[in-house]
């Protein structure tokens, strides 16, 4: 069955991927399709119809916002990052009471907040592992491994909401290989890195899967936590922080970004 909103959803997720810092996943769960993703990947199987419609539908629109917007997000976040960055946070923070009715809490408890801890808490380590923790450009059997490795690593950016993949990809010293050689159309050097991200997400969302349906308050405020901290590092990323003339244009691209965001999710609901 044909779903626009779905591939205008889809549309939009590809579109924020763009933006350096900016996890598509958080998007996917702030515009309402997290579960469905995560579920039609992992149960894929079971039921291979509706898993595979859903998936062709988001990846249409998710394809498209990459292939018609890839320059223009790029030259917009070069020239316009503070008013790109505000726009980025008011959407999130708009999206944050959706993840937080999907927890199903009905009265906030210490052992949530500790959860929100511990997703915050995760995510500030990972930007303390050492920079360029592999090197994939070895055309050797440890090079190959090292790529498999990478891309695993790498799912958890696709899979998880409020981390980066482009931002995995450059801690893990693989961003210039990974890019350069889709640049150069040199698509078999990186079957061993797409081997590994396909294993990931595989197994990432099986986890998950089980996780948000067996333990959904304990899993929602780890994402919550993934969420909140994934917007310091938008914050932290900005090159200087917006004021006087600048800031006007910066809090109306806020506002919309919020507003955007709740009335799509208000359409869930």
């Amino acid at each position: 069955m044909l779903e626009l909103s779905l591939i205008f959803k889809g549309f939009f997720i590809g579109a924020s991927m763009l933006v350096p810092g900016v996890s598509g996943g958080t998007m996917a769960m702030i515009l309402g399709i997290y579960d469905r993703l995560v579920s039609s990947i992992s149960s894929f199987r079971k039921h291979k119809k509706e898993s595979f419609f859903f998936l062709l539908q988001f990846v249409l629109g998710a394809g498209a916002a990459f292939l018609l917007l890839s320059g223009f997000m790029a030259a917009l976040n070069t020239r316009f990052p503070e008013q790109t960055a505000f726009f980025v946070l008011g959407a999130i923070l708009g999206g944050i009471p959706v993840i937080w009715k999907a927890a199903h809490i009905k009265r906030p408890s210490v052992s949530n907040f500790l959860w929100l801890a511990a997703g915050i808490l995760l995510v500030v380590a990972l930007s303390f592992l050492p920079k360029n923790l592999f090197d994939g450009s070895e055309s050797s059997l440890t090079g190959i491994l090292i790529q498999f490795l990478a891309g695993i690593l790498g799912a958890l950016a696709l899979v998880l909401p409020g981390i980066s993949f482009s931002s995995m990809l450059y801690m893990m010293g693989v961003y210039n290989f990974i890019f350069g050689s889709l640049g150069d159309r040199n698509f078999v050097v990186l079957i061993p890195f797409a081997a590994g991200g396909i294993l990931g997400v595989l197994l990432l969302t099986k986890f998950l899967e089980k996780a948000m349906n067996d333990y959904p308050q304990p899993t929602y405020m780890v994402i919550l936590g993934f969420v909140l901290a994934s917007m310091w590092d938008i914050w932290e990323a900005m090159p200087s922080i917006p004021s006087g003339l600048t800031l006007l244009p910066c809090l109306g691209l806020f506002a919309a970004g919020f507003l955007i965001i709740r009335f799509l999710a208000s359409r869930e609901a």
